[in-house]
């Protein structure tokens, strides 16, 4: 949150004019660190800078978010025709049921995070991968590697991990061609070329992401490899991402379960289920060249020759390695973070689709054995009952995970509300130990001030964005730079804020003193009280104290304290306690659902007059 909505917010509203500024930054937008990449805040910039014109804040941040749904939307719609035309019309349609109720893309589609635009580009890049690479029709490998290249660039570096199935493809494999005995070598010289030309064509967009982010650094700044330099080199001076926590091996899968449900072990399947079949059930993948088989070519297609055609199954398996590719690259590291999985979000749903209507097939072999009649097996209930209960096991879950997600842990949002109408001119709100909640300058009011008060927390905190002299540039630079700012300086008003080098900010997770104020200098507190906890010494119960008036108040899911109360049940109370936790239902459903849960009160507090 802090690494992207507040430099929107800077970029979007009047915050630079405000004492302190009404932004925060973090030590990753330093200049003398630079691994978070303007570029990428600028590209959300303009839509709530244009709401924000006409509306409050707090409406523009949801039109970003409205915004990002709607590519995300576009981008698995352009999927869902690819996949329908290119490899199944059935998987097309399972893969569409799990796109449109996972809670884990529910999430991932709104959030202002370069794993979300990851997603997003990997989506649109597998799109024109589903279909076989030839060399009549180059608008497949030009359109990917495009996609794939604007992710690595503008988002992840390390997005092209999953682009490595797509390249090997285009290098080595025959896919569409059908190439003449003796003609291999001038096959492979015109793929190579092509795929060159391609990735040269993609790596000019890294001159204005370069020039941008220079501008706003005041050096010469390539942000993804200042990225991957901090994070491979980082372990040898002391710092990396191990400083912000470590998980266990297994931490993705059950976040995929999570945020998957059913989908997630399909998913994990594909592979093994594909090859299972392609061994006993040949017709399944080859020489069935039609839409009701998986590895079908776009209608009309006739398949290559015998002599030098790649087998269906190894141009699926292509498809499918992606996933699993991110999967295992992100398993290997010791700091593992939910949002890390965003990018292969959409390809977890194609490879749980192809899953289920493996799955179909070996039902309805079964069924054809026993029956002895086909004719039965196309007309049956029993199948279509099979494969939706499949689909449903993770769809339902999806939704109840969604709406979970909502009404347990929605109300940071919504207990600053009362700001907007309540609050007089220059007033201070404080966080305390609920500082990682804060959910960004949109929420609060122009003349509102943020800070921070100390609680439990020991780690490095953001700042208010500094006006100051800025960062010199190395020597070898400075006219570069000089040259850069006379051409196009008028494009970064706010250089006098990004390019000054904090005074106090450290890449080591050290907590920064001048990051407190103390508690009598703020008018309103967030702080949320739970029952029967002590508070921690530096944590009080602020609610509890006379000093400070309840302005809003709501529930908040107290996930440790519901995790340890389930775990003091037995059997079948256990598990539905268990289940409460992840899954909402509506209490008028099941009035009990929601006993075993321990909630906390989070509070808009405001100082006693």
């Amino acid at each position: 949150m802090y690494n992207y909505w507040e430099p929107v917010h800077l970029l979007a509203t009047r915050a630079a004019e405000r004492t302190p500024v009404a932004a925060f930054e973090t030590w990753e937008y330093a200049p003398q660190y630079a691994i978070r990449s303007w570029a990428y805040a600028a590209l959300h910039a303009w839509v709530p800078a244009i709401v924000s014109l006409a509306a409050r804040k707090d409406y523009a941040f949801y039109a970003l978010r409205f915004a990002l749904a709607a590519v995300s939307a576009a981008a698995d719609a352009c999927l869902y025709r690819a996949v329908a035309q290119a490899v199944n019309a059935r998987v097309a349609r399972y893969m569409l049921a799990l796109l449109a109720t996972s809670a884990g893309l529910v999430t991932a589609s709104v959030a202002l995070l370069p794993s979300s635009l990851v997603m997003y580009t990997t989506t649109l890049a597998m799109s024109a991968v589903m279909f076989r690479t030839q060399l009549a029709a180059p608008r497949r490998t030009y359109a990917a590697t495009l996609a794939f290249a604007l992710g690595a660039l503008a988002g992840w570096p390390y997005a092209l991990v999953a682009a490595v199935p797509f390249v090997l493809e285009e290098l080595f494999l025959t896919a569409g061609d059908a190439v003449p005995a003796g003609g291999r070598l001038r096959w492979l010289w015109q793929r190579w070329s092509r795929g060159i030309c391609a990735a040269l064509l993609a790596s000019l967009l890294a001159v204005p992401l370069l020039l941008l982010d220079s501008l706003a650094y005041g050096r010469m700044a390539l942000v993804p490899l200042n990225t991957v330099l901090y994070n491979v080199l980082g372990r040898a001076r002391g710092t990396g991402p191990e400083l912000y926590g470590t998980e266990p091996p297994w931490y993705y899968v059950v976040n995929l379960v999570l945020n998957f449900g059913a989908a997630a072990p399909l998913a994990l399947a594909a592979l093994p289920a594909v090859y299972l079949t392609a061994f006993r059930d040949t017709a399944r993948f080859t020489g069935v060249w039609d839409a009701r088989r998986a590895g079908a070519p776009k209608a009309g297609a006739r398949p290559p020759t015998a002599s030098s055609a790649t087998s269906p199954v190894l141009l699926l398996t292509m498809r499918l390695l992606p996933f699993y590719l991110w999967f295992a690259l992100l398993t290997a590291q010791a700091h593992k973070e939910e949002r890390f999985l965003y990018p292969v979000y959409s390809l977890l749903c194609f490879n749980a689709a192809v899953t289920v209507f493996v799955l179909r097939g070996w039902l309805e072999n079964a069924y054809i054995r026993v029956t002895r009649s086909p004719y039965k097996a196309a007309h049956t209930w029993a199948l279509p009952a099979c494969t939706l209960g499949m689909v449903l096991a993770a769809a339902v879950p999806g939704l109840l995970r969604a709406a979970a997600l909502t009404e347990y842990y929605g109300v940071p949002m919504r207990v600053l509300a009362p700001l907007w109408h309540e609050a007089p001119q220059d007033r201070t709100l404080c966080y305390a130990k609920e500082w990682h909640r804060f959910p960004s300058h949109f929420h609060v009011p122009q003349h509102v001030q943020v800070q921070f008060v100390r609680s439990e927390f020991h780690g490095i905190l953001p700042h208010h964005f500094e006006r100051g002299s800025p960062a010199p540039a190395p020597p070898e630079q400075r006219a570069l730079i000089r040259e850069l700012d006379h051409a196009l300086g008028w494009l970064w008003p706010w250089a006098p804020l990004t390019r000054t080098a904090p005074a106090r900010v450290n890449e080591h997770n050290r907590e920064e003193p001048d990051r407190f104020v103390d508690i009598a200098q703020c008018d309103y507190l967030v702080d949320m009280h739970v029952p029967g906890r002590a508070p921690a010494p530096a944590e009080p119960t602020y609610a509890l104290q006379p000093e400070w008036d309840r302005v809003a108040c709501d529930a908040f899911l107290d996930a440790d304290a519901s995790r340890a109360a389930a775990s003091r049940l037995a059997g079948v109370d256990r598990l539905l306690a268990s289940l409460a936790r992840i899954l909402w239902l509506p209490p008028a459903w099941v009035p009990q659902w929601h006993a075993p849960l321990q909630f906390g009160e989070y509070c808009l507090l405001r100082r006693a007059t």
